[in-house]
């Protein structure tokens, strides 16, 4: 057996390799990371000679074989590049052999390593999500997602790590960023039943009551709770203060003003160019993924700072020889609380060595957190919003002009000569532009490209072209991605972004130009793609333009996105999840008459995820069943202008329009209100004998 380099080209795949499945999974990950690491395992061949040259048949590293061709394929990696390969005796049974142990003997890194590995490769390295998905060709979304869960309370992690509990049920832990309601949702759930339902885990993480032990509770105190309005529940024995504080959000509410006031203090001295309260104990990824951590220069301290030093390591040298050494437990005793007190005046005074220089001071800041006490204290660690190694961009902060207020006139012209030339230049630079459709294009393409990065801090490249604001939804908390969303992330990763990585706007816009054409194009779907404002087919939401677009692409929304508990049964009225299964079998809701709202949520949503055991006919219903307001409908001109005058005239509204989606932010009540839409169940006091009339089914079928 030897290690010798070989060129690619005179490689073989064996036909003696026991893996004769060869899937295309994962192949574009694994190139991605042999073109940034190199081939960290070499492939194992036998030698296969001929008269004038010798080629090796590969018999284990097939599939890194594969993705070293798609890199020489792709241009990536030049044709004669150089194999690190193990070569072995030419003997069939021992290939078939060495085969088998690479594929049987291995272990797939766990989902806690991965998450580790992660964050301590962002920790060490300074880098983001979107360098470590390029560099392992994996989505943006899945390594945040990892990130995310790196964040989560210890215990939840640990049982990730040891595979007590699934990815599933650990992200839904990580559903919110409070590793306080973490550990309380783990405490209440992870012994009983309810542990491996990721559903009920996610309700029980949202829910708004507190502590009085957390530390929103003691940072903002129980009077200013009680003024603003909150209420606490404890029972006869409890101590002033103790008990759960039942109005969660008004706490989180009073306790954010209140950090904010402190964190105003905080940047008044102006070290800082930006300090931001965080409501927690520990800073989620969600607030540091488009950051970087900054570190200090350090200068020389001043000479009476140093000699305080030197006398310090001296005093500490001489506690640490006395803690370990003396007989006396008392005299150990005070030795340790001495070398506690020098040792937080000595880290305090080596802060005095570390400067922030002016340029950068614009884009450091630091984040102002809540210890496990209640207490405010800074973040150990500073980020900047600029990446290192690029120019610093503060003096564009804001995207102003040239002409802007404190800027210095152009060689001392009147601000009128100056905004008159500027109009001039303006249309100078516009009538070519205007008779270049091949550059026009491309600044289009470019302008929008780079608002879809989030890249640049101050992305002023003078052209007011941009998507304007999508009036997106509000209050979405706590619903999981749609597969839309996946895919959507998988796209915008697939986008070329090197040129992104310039050190400045029109140094990027070159290397964008560079581009080939589909590349460009590609940019330009996705920009477009984010320019869509939410809609729905029916109702105040409606868009008969999105809705005709939809029908004319024929998509098919089941395959994008499903019903669920979360998403969208859950806040459905029982009555309506009953008319819901009435349309994809009209037994159903004779059967679910009697059951709880949130287990007829539940029922609802497995049927539709195709996770429920029912006649084929039902289940390919199911599979495919829809809101009508999910769906793309093309509607006639006049069909579309009664509908936009109906809401117009105000004479249905959202509610009463008969729509189930319309209600998607309704109380959760179980019963229907007298208003209900036609067609549904009125309420439960339909019931007869626990069971829903026979008008009622007939109708609701």
């Amino acid at each position: 057996m030897e290690n010798i380099t070989v060129p690619f080209s005179s490689l073989v795949l064996s036909d003696l390799n026991v893996r004769k499945t060869n899937s295309d999974l994962a192949l574009d990950a694994l190139a991605a990371s042999i073109l940034e690491h190199g081939l960290i395992q070499p492939l194992v061949v036998t030698a296969i000679k001929a008269r004038r040259s010798t080629s090796y048949a590969v018999h284990a590293g097939g599939r890194r074989c594969r993705a070293i061709a798609q890199l020489i394929e792709s241009g990536k990696l030049p044709q004669d590049h150089g194999v690190d390969v193990r070569v072995f005796a030419n003997r069939a049974a021992a290939a078939r052999e060495i085969s088998l142990a690479e594929n049987l003997i291995r272990e797939s890194m766990s989902p806690a390593d991965e998450c580790r590995a992660f964050k301590d490769i962002i920790d060490t390295d300074g880098a983001d999500a979107e360098d470590i998905a390029r560099r392992f060709g994996l989505t943006v979304r899945h390594v945040q997602g990892r990130l995310r869960l790196a964040d989560l309370a210890e215990p939840i992690f640990a049982a990730l790590s040891a595979g007590d509990i699934t990815l599933d049920i650990a992200m839904a832990y990580g559903a919110t960023a409070d590793r306080d309601r973490q550990l309380a949702a783990w405490e209440r759930l992870s012994a009983g039943w309810q542990a491996q339902n990721a559903q009920t885990i996610r309700r029980a993480v949202a829910e708004t009551a507190i502590a009085s032990t957390h530390p929103v509770a003691l940072f903002l105190g129980e009077d200013e709770y009680r003024a603003g309005g909150g209420r606490i529940e404890s029972d006869l024995f409890a101590a002033s203060g103790e008990g759960m504080w039942l109005d969660g959000e008004i706490a989180t509410d009073l306790a954010t003003k209140k950090l904010a006031y402190e964190a105003e203090i905080a940047a008044l001295g102006g070290r800082y160019g930006w300090v931001t309260p965080v409501l927690a104990a520990h800073l989620p990824y969600e607030l540091t993924k488009d950051l970087h951590p900054f570190y200090p220069s350090r200068v020389d301290a001043a000479p009476e700072v140093q000699a305080r030093l030197d006398e310090i390591e001296v005093r500490i040298d001489e506690l640490n020889d006395l803690a370990e050494t003396s007989a006396d437990e008392d005299e150990a005793q005070r030795a340790e609380a001495e070398l506690e007190v020098l040792s937080a005046e000595y880290d305090k005074l080596g802060e005095t060595c570390l400067v922030i220089r002016d340029e950068d001071k614009p884009n450091v800041g630091v984040f102002l957190v809540l210890e496990k006490d209640g207490t405010p204290a800074l973040h150990h660690q500073l980020y900047t919003t600029v990446k290192p190694g690029r120019a610093s961009t503060s003096g564009q902060a804001g995207g102003g002009s040239a002409g802007s207020a404190g800027a210095a006139k152009a060689d001392g012209f009147s601000r009128s000569l100056e905004e008159n030339l500027a109009k001039e230049r303006r249309d100078v630079l516009a009538l070519h532009v205007a008779t270049d459709p091949a550059m026009a294009l491309d600044l289009v393409i470019f302008r929008l490209a780079i608002d879809c990065t989030g890249f640049f801090t101050a992305n002023d490249t003078g052209l007011s072209i941009k998507i304007g604001d999508r009036f997106e939804p509000a209050g979405l908390v706590g619903v999981p991605p749609s597969q839309a969303i996946v895919d959507l992330d998988a796209v915008r990763s697939a986008l070329p972004h090197e040129w992104s990585q310039a050190d400045d706007l029109f140094a990027a816009f070159l290397e964008f130009r560079g581009l080939d054409e589909e590349a460009k194009a590609s940019w330009l779907a996705y920009a477009v793609s984010q320019s869509l404002k939410a809609s729905l087919d029916v109702g105040w939401r409606g868009n008969a333009f999105l809705s005709g677009l939809g029908a004319m692409m024929e998509i098919d929304v089941a395959a994008h996105w499903r019903p669920g508990a979360e998403n969208y049964f859950d806040r459905l009225k029982k009555g309506q999840i009953l008319t819901a299964l009435g349309q994809i079998d009209p037994e159903l809701p004779a059967r679910y008459a009697t059951a709880k709202k949130g287990e007829l949520a539940l029922a609802a949503a497995k049927l539709c995820a195709g996770d429920t055991i029912t006649d084929p006919a039902v289940k390919q219903r199911a599979a495919a069943w829809l809101p009508e307001a999910m769906r793309f409908t093309a509607k006639a001109p006049a069909e579309a202008d009664s509908a936009a005058q109906s809401d117009v005239d105000g004479d249905e509204g959202p509610i009463a329009s008969g729509d189930c989606d319309a209600e998607l932010i309704g109380d959760g009540d179980d019963g229907l209100e007298q208003a209900g839409a036609p067609g549904e169940p009125a309420a439960d006091a339909e019931l007869e004998d626990g069971h829903l009339s026979e008008e009622v089914i007939a109708e609701a079928a």
